[in-house]
């Protein structure tokens, strides 16, 4: 079986920052990948929660860990000039030592743009936006001196200093929600990889299928590709933790039990005890899939870490 990593992704919406720092110590003391946030002003579930702003966090946390991979998935393109982030990633890779990954996407929250005031562009727009702003991003972590002129963003001599740590540059990963066509040209082209928050594993084999054409159209190796999954999971070591654990999700949502456990089914989450899980990262692996970000419920809770770790880790990688 091949190499697989696993990271472990916080949102920030109804966290304290403590909550957050609690949850990156542990996932690096348990010897997770990488750990990650997400890009959002307004908390996703309940828009009156608190939602501490990504880049600024991650800087923080980034500073008080050592070894794990960091980033936020999905850095939206639209919220931050692309020379204005090239110099924010290439800050946090320097705090980190070199542990940056660039998680970045098109955008997709449209009562967020609105809420915040920023312009809505249609689809075909936001994604021609993401890939000058990839070009924009290498130009700065590789040239000296870089000038850039297109239809969105330009560059006049401009100096990105100090350079990251990671040499030629941090890894950049394209977030990919829909389509089959365009982001995997972009993950494959301008970026490392991709990372998918798709469910089924048929809509996965069809995204795998185009990131490895324009892979081999570009000459670079399987190895050289990160294929990133972003698994919701729920787990607990024995059945009666794993009901326990779903009462917990379902209590918080005001939902019951048999409620949450169909409307996380609905929406592709993985609840199991370990072998269950296996079996279903298993077959993603099988497809090609080599990393998952996996979003624990109830995560800011140390456990479910744990559990992973001893139970499931072991026999996927």
């Amino acid at each position: 079986m091949p190499s697989v990593e696993f990271g472990v992704k916080t949102g920030q919406g109804g966290y304290s920052f403590e909550d957050l720092r609690k949850v990156w110590s542990a996932s690096e003391e348990l010897g997770y990948d990488s750990a990650w946030l997400y890009d959002h002003f307004l908390a996703l579930g309940n828009r009156t929660d608190p939602c501490l702003e990504a880049w600024t966090t991650l800087s923080a946390l980034a500073a008080m860990t050592k070894r794990i991979k960091i980033g936020t998935m999905t850095t939206c393109t639209s919220y931050r000039q692309p020379s204005l982030l090239a110099k924010m990633g290439a800050t946090v890779d320097v705090i980190s030592h070199g542990r940056l990954i660039l998680g970045i996407g098109a955008g997709w929250y449209e009562d967020e743009y609105h809420a915040y005031g920023y312009e809505f562009p249609d689809p075909r727009t936001r994604v021609r936006q993401l890939k000058e702003a990839l070009i924009v991003i290498e130009k700065l972590w590789i040239e000296d001196r870089s000038t850039f002129e297109g239809d969105f963003y330009s560059l006049r001599d401009a100096a990105c200093l100090p350079k990251p740590v990671q040499k030629p540059r941090p890894r950049i990963l394209v977030g990919i929600s829909k389509g089959t066509r365009t982001m995997p040209y972009l993950a494959s082209r301008y970026a490392d990889g991709f990372n998918t928050p798709n469910s089924s594993l048929q809509e996965c084999g069809k995204i795998l299928e185009a990131a490895e054409k324009y892979r081999k159209d570009y000459g670079k190796t399987p190895d050289a590709q990160t294929k990133s999954l972003q698994a919701f999971v729920l787990i607990g070591e024995n059945q009666s933790e794993l009901d326990e654990t779903v009462e917990k999700a379902a209590k918080k949502r005001g939902q019951s039990a048999a409620e949450y456990r169909k409307q996380a089914t609905e929406h592709g989450f993985i609840l199991g005890q370990p072998d269950e899980i296996v079996g279903v990262l298993r077959k993603f692996i099988e497809a090609g899939f080599n990393s998952f970000l996996l979003v624990f419920i109830n995560d800011t809770e140390i456990r479910p870490l744990e559990t992973f770790r001893d139970k499931v880790a072991p026999q996927l990688r």
